[in-house]
């Protein structure tokens, strides 16, 4: 059994497929004509970049156009100016062949990325050696595997599954990946949830011990592979695949009814959702708005920032769809963990402490104001709250609110329409629980994050696995704090939700509703599941338990008490791992 990190939910048992590389001649050979060289390098760029757009076009069919723009970074490293200026004078001043050469000035980044604490940036070196792959076949003449022949059922095993691959992938055959390499923010994770499909990475050494044409088995919610195993084993992994299949289907009889509790109290189940294209999503599972946009994601995997028109549309095109229902649109949340190759930002030792969120677009006016012109035109076309992440301090949001207000003069004066808007707050950080009271006076709603509240409460980074044990949402710590933003909300009368990783989980999220939140936002497949979960239960339970917590220590015990009151349905494995 090898353990990775699940990064799409789901069981597939099939056979292994490994996906391996061509054979690729990079040894350094000496040439007479550098010049021919240079021209097949050239024609190589250009026979990769054509079949990069081939791809990209495909994307849009399939994907639509957000998912797509994965290859227009693509393009970019294939026509990368520095990479080809080194792979040319490489080959000039040193007469080497362009195979070794590119092979040569690709390993050297490959290896400033690896080295680099930053996970976005790691995970990009996997285009780069895709890209100058594609490359070096062309200029070889050697045709890469074509997954597109699959004809029975599989698991992909590879280093990791390239954009490029995942566009390719028919997921009648395909039943599920495994990767050496990757995370839950790697392009090929993005995808597997997109197509449904389980999916495991960071799987250590999956490609020596996995033999090609074996059976294996992928638990997409603990991260588990079985490579080897006994009858009884798979029958109890097809038995759970069957329960899984069945718990989403019966989920459709909530479509349509209240989110409320078995003594009617009611609770807002919003959706999560990184860009338009997640809008069939939302409207399949039935969400009552959009609690979180993730704007960031129209700013990644491109090679400019996005136009004030092409944000717009954007905004307008969700607001629109979802019909006066609210949508709450963050705005610009990058640092940390995610970054923006054409924005050039100082390095820190830590970003996670650094400038991010809020406090980049206030150090880059040219980007907030774009932003906010674009909210604001798009206010017209439904119920929009704007939402701020990572506010600090209280003048951090008067800021905001100063630059809001010189754009509705300006637009005031120019004639530009803009409707009605919210404006909220996220709370991220401790400073922001204790001075909940103040904020509370000047925010139209809160919005807690608890990803990060977690993060920086525990002062443990939450992609370090060292210091995972940290990590405890239920920790008497949280829910106090929690409680005081919720105490200070209903004094304020403002409403207060939670669009972090608790909202989706049972326990949590219903403990969340027992403390007073108004509002719990999730990715999209969770709102059903939620809703049932909500009917079983009684708040007036619920919320007394609530009350209740600040006399424990420890996040076990306040696990082990609160399973005593919630009702569930059965003992089922997969349940356990998605609650």
């Amino acid at each position: 059994m090898i353990k990775g990190i699940p990064v799409s939910k789901g069981y597939a048992i099939a056979k292994a497929f490994k996906l391996t590389k061509p054979q690729i001649d990079t040894n350094k050979r000496f040439i007479l004509d550098p010049d021919l060289e240079i021209r097949r390098y050239h024609e190589a760029i250009h026979q990769t970049k054509k079949a990069i757009e081939k791809l990209k076009k495909k994307s849009i069919e399939r994907f639509g156009v957000e998912t797509s723009k994965i290859f227009d970074a693509h393009l970019m490293i294939a026509d990368d100016p520095e990479i080809k200026t080194s792979v040319e004078a490489m080959i000039v001043h040193e007469k080497v062949n362009l195979t070794y050469a590119l092979h040569t000035v690709v390993g050297r980044f490959l290896t400033l990325f690896k080295d680099l604490d930053n996970q976005y940036l790691r995970e990009r070196a996997i285009d780069l050696k895709d890209v100058s792959e594609r490359i070096l076949s062309y200029a070889l003449g050697i045709e890469g595997h074509d997954i597109n022949d699959i004809t029975e059922d599989v698991i992909l095993i590879g280093e990791d599954i390239t954009p490029s691959e995942t566009t390719q992938l028919n997921t009648t055959f395909v039943k599920g990946f495994i990767t050496e390499q990757g995370g839950k923010t790697s392009h090929s994770a993005i995808i597997a949830r997109l197509l449904g499909i389980p999916a495991v990475a960071g799987a250590k050494d999956i490609l020596k011990k996995a033999k090609h044409g074996d059976e294996i088995i992928i638990d997409g919610f603990t991260g588990r592979v079985l490579l080897h195993f006994d009858d009884e084993t798979k029958q109890t992994y097809l038995a759970k695949r069957a329960d899984y299949f069945h718990h989403l289907s019966t989920l459709s009889a909530y479509i349509g009814l209240p989110s409320r509790t078995s003594d009617q109290h009611t609770l807002k189940l919003m959706a999560n959702i990184g860009s338009p294209k997640d809008l069939d999503l939302v409207l399949e599972h039935d969400a009552e708005g959009i609690g979180l946009f993730r704007t960031e994601l129209l700013y990644m995997d491109r090679l400019d920032v996005p136009s004030e028109e092409e944000q717009f549309q954007a905004y307008k095109e969700v607001l629109s769809h979802m019909k006066g229902k609210p949508v709450t649109i963050r705005t610009l949340d990058i640092g940390g963990d995610k970054y923006l190759s054409y924005l050039h930002v100082d390095h820190e030792l830590n970003p996670f402490l650094g400038k991010r969120a809020i406090r980049l677009s206030l150090s880059h006016p040219e980007l907030f104001y774009v932003q906010l012109r674009a909210l604001l035109r798009a206010s017209v076309y439904g119920n929009l709250k704007i939402m701020i992440p990572m506010i600090a301090t209280k003048d951090e949001l008067m800021s905001v609110k100063k630059i809001i207000k010189e754009i509705q003069m300006d637009f005031t004066e120019k004639n530009i329409p803009f409707g009605s808007f919210q404006l909220g707050i996220m709370i991220e950080v401790p400073s922001a629980v204790m001075i909940a009271d103040s904020l509370a006076k000047e925010a139209d709603f809160f919005s807690i994050g608890t990803n990060d509240l977690i993060q920086y409460t525990f002062a443990a980074d939450r992609t370090n696995e060292a210091v995972n044990a940290y990590y405890q949402p239920l920790h008497p710590a949280i829910l106090k704090m929690i409680m005081m933003v919720v105490e200070a909300a209903k004094k304020a009368n403002i409403s207060v939700s939670v669009c972090g990783e608790m909202a989706g989980h049972k326990m949590q999220g219903l403990l969340l509703m027992g403390l007073g939140v108004d509002e719990l936002s999730m990715t999209p497949s969770d709102i059903l599941r939620m809703r049932r979960h909500l009917s079983l239960n009684s708040f007036d339970k619920l919320n007394q338990f609530a009350l209740s917590v600040l006399k424990y220590d420890s996040e076990e015990q306040v696990l082990k008490e609160l399973k005593k009151i919630i009702h569930s349905e059965g003992d089922i494995s997969w349940k356990e791992h998605t609650s």
